[in-house]
């Protein structure tokens, strides 16, 4: 039986199943055959050097060549899961777990974010460029009742906007580091971000989305400021921020 909370969750999975199409598409055409030629001619040319056979040569690289298949394959197979269309399916139900939802109320969050998805003035597709981020793709949606980001960190981050007292823009100094071979790379940057601070709660931020860009965090606030008026803590347009 169709339910809008099932057609979500549908959704859900083919934005996740494009963008694993798209990845296997660039790997299968530009970086497996660039890697079996590089290492390959690395090979070949080792061999050459050390005075090796024309036999040695061709050899030499079609081990290298092998190795490249063999270590793109690996990598494909360590990065695949992560990118699978049931991930998307299971955070989508752990994030609607987390705020004990009944089936009337996921049939009514189904039911708005498939609207929402029509409505190019409450969806922002975006790519999230940043330290160790490659531009991987990112959706935020808003509904009536709902604020979801997907692609962030984690996957999917919902958000039940009547539980919301205030929403304010922030900036937080965060450290990413960069393995290499032989050292590591630390990058200092700031994290634009937008905190949810829920009725009735201590702590000090309760929910969060994240962006590298300045630039999408801005539109998800004013996004945000439209619909959540009375809840929103104007932004600020100090020099720091910028």
């Amino acid at each position: 039986m169709n339910t809008y909370y099932k057609e979500w969750l549908d959704s859900g999975a083919a934005w996740m199943k494009a963008y694993r199409k798209q990845v296997l598409r660039k790997y299968i055409c530009f970086i497996l055959p660039a890697v079996i030629v590089f290492l390959a001619a690395i090979a070949a040319g080792a061999t050459a050097v050390n005075d090796g056979s024309a036999e040695d040569i061709a050899g030499s690289a079609f081990a290298g060549a092998l190795m490249g298949g063999v270590l793109c394959c690996v990598f494909l197979l360590c990065l695949l899961p992560g990118l699978s269309p049931q991930r998307m399916r299971r955070n989508i139900n752990c994030t609607v777990k987390l705020l004990q939802m009944g089936e009337t109320e996921k049939e009514q969050l189904g039911s708005e974010m498939l609207e929402a998805q029509k409505n190019p003035d409450r969806v922002l597709d975006y790519q999230v460029i940043g330290p160790n981020s490659k531009k991987t793709p990112a959706r935020f949606l808003l509904s009536h009742g709902y604020a979801c980001l997907w692609g962030g960190y984690p996957l999917v981050i919902l958000v039940r906007l009547s539980d919301v007292a205030e929403i304010r823009a922030e900036k937080e100094r965060k450290t990413a580091v960069t393995h290499g071979a032989k050292t590591n790379t630390y990058h200092s940057f700031h994290l634009h971000t937008i905190i949810f601070y829920y009725k009735n709660s201590e702590q000090n931020g309760d929910n969060g989305m994240g962006f590298f860009d300045k630039t999408i965090r801005d539109k998800v606030f004013e996004m945000l400021q439209k619909q959540c008026v009375g809840a929103i803590i104007p932004l600020k347009r100090d020099s720091a921020d910028q």
